[in-house]
């Protein structure tokens, strides 16, 4: 919440620092500002003080104020660096409430966070951003009263967040019912038992997955990688819609291949054929219609412009539907394409529709739920008069 130290805005003659117990901005010798805090008076009837040393790169150590869980209603933090981390930039901590793991804040020298009876501060997530340097955290920690019965939720590997994962943690448990997320151990022990008919939702926001269970409520799944986070929600939506498929019989497990596009025979009815180009020879007329797997990536058609009303546009959706045939993906099935989700280029850059004769080009801003991208497929287009 306030930051202090002579490096803070990289001066020695100008900083912030606590003087008196307030927060004073000097220059020199001069006083600058003050923010009067000798005043404040915060209630405790527990209170604690520890010093935690986070390692280089240390991601996701849960503060759980010192025992105190999410009864705090103060919590104070100081934060000395290494001497020899002497760039600024690369001083900080990170942050997250653990009930809220998509939304990362960060300080660097000092934070303080105060609540009351009825609005306590929540455990936290912390993460040494530094890879070279430990840092060391001096920490107090209150509360206004001795209840522990706020937040009955078990943190830490036990209740509704899990941290530290890999796609390779979530394994069937029983078949056309439920599955499980294991945690590191060996043996390796289950962390939460989910059953398939109680998720109403799965997002993914970075590298966390956001379930919505009818028994648990949120869950979050924190993973290690991107990619870890990406397999996993292809995984879970694939076993939704096929819950009779055990995960350790998915082959191959890693979702690595792009959606597949497969074309009209025609660009419309009685249009010109949609022809394919690889490379080496023009696709001809029969063999038609033409996908994205079979043959390449490069089409091309011709389009008259007149033959769409007096208006004589073709927009997105009109050109979906002249082309496109369906897309489908070997782990999610069916897919929608949004006409949204084509981009026409030409002479003059991109353009939400075509409304002249000319060149044009089609491609395609699409990819499944493990985020493998249509690719570098291109639709050349004649539109003529």
């Amino acid at each position: 919440m306030a930051g202090c130290g002579s490096s803070l805005f990289g001066n020695g003659s100008q900083f912030i620092k606590i003087n008196a117990g307030d927060f004073v901005a000097v220059q020199g010798s001069d006083t600058r500002e003050r923010l009067i805090t000798s005043d404040l008076r915060m209630p405790y009837k527990q209170i604690l003080k520890s010093r935690v040393i986070l390692k280089p790169g240390q991601a996701n150590y849960l503060l759980n104020h010192l025992g105190m869980g999410d009864n705090a209603t103060f919590l104070g933090i100081r934060v000395t660096y290494d001497p020899k981390s002497v760039i600024e930039a690369d001083n900080y901590i990170q942050w997250s409430y653990y009930d809220n793991l998509t939304r990362i804040n960060a300080f660097a020298q000092m934070m303080v966070l105060t609540g009351n009876s009825t609005n306590r501060i929540p455990q936290l997530y912390l993460t040494n951003a530094n890879t070279k340097y430990s840092v060391v955290l001096d920490v107090m920690v209150a509360s206004i009263d001795d209840s522990y019965s706020f937040f009955t939720d078990i943190i830490n590997q036990s209740g509704t967040t899990f941290t530290g994962l890999e796609y390779t943690d979530i394994k069937t448990w029983i078949i056309n019912e439920s599955f499980v997320v294991y945690d590191k151990s060996t043996p390796k022990r289950p962390l939460i038992y989910v059953n398939l008919s109680n998720i109403n939702s799965i997002e993914i926001n970075g590298d966390i997955l956001i379930i919505d269970d009818e028994s648990y409520g949120m869950v979050f799944l924190k993973f290690l990688t991107h990619f870890d986070a990406t397999q996993a929600h292809s995984i879970l939506n694939y076993i939704l819609k096929n819950p009779n498929v055990d995960i350790d019989n998915i082959i191959p497990i890693i979702d690595n291949l792009s959606p597949v596009i497969y074309f009209n025979s025609t660009a419309g009815t009685g249009g010109d054929y949609i022809l394919y180009n690889d490379g080496i020879t023009i696709g001809a007329t029969s063999g038609t219609p033409y996908n994205t797997f079979d043959n390449g990536f490069t089409f091309s058609t011709s389009i008259s412009i007149a033959s769409f009303g007096s208006y004589s546009i073709i927009d997105k959706n009109l050109l979906k539907g002249l082309l496109i045939d369906h897309v489908t993906d070997y782990r999610d099935g069916l897919m929608e394409l949004m006409p949204s989700e084509l981009i026409i280029s030409g002479t003059a850059g991109v353009v939400s529709s075509i409304a002249t004769t000319g060149s044009y080009s089609l491609t395609f801003d699409f990819s499944d739920i493990a985020e493998n991208k249509i690719g570098d497929v291109i639709v050349n287009l004649n539109i003529t008069s």
